[in-house]
């Protein structure tokens, strides 16, 4: 867990080291989706550290998308 953090570490000082130059350029809605993308990464970094089985991204795509999905099928087989 140490050694996943360390890496975590890493990363986000890199991101944000490289960002920080470019941040007083961005207008307010960029700040917006970048906070909104960061909020998702450290959420999915949570989970990668803590090895939980909490919602991810592949949970929210079934969700999403499964019913509707099924509904395609079905509607374009053929009869038999």
């Amino acid at each position: 867990m140490v050694g996943k953090i360390i890496i975590l570490f890493v990363i986000y000082t890199a991101i944000l080291v490289y960002d920080v130059r470019k941040w007083k350029q961005v207008s307010v809605r960029e700040r917006f989706i970048y906070g909104a993308l960061m909020l998702a990464t450290v959420y999915l970094s949570l989970i990668y550290v803590m090895d939980k089985s909490w919602l991810n991204l592949n949970d929210l795509i079934n969700f999403l998308f499964s019913e509707p999905a099924k509904r395609i099928v079905e509607s374009v087989k053929a009869p038999i």
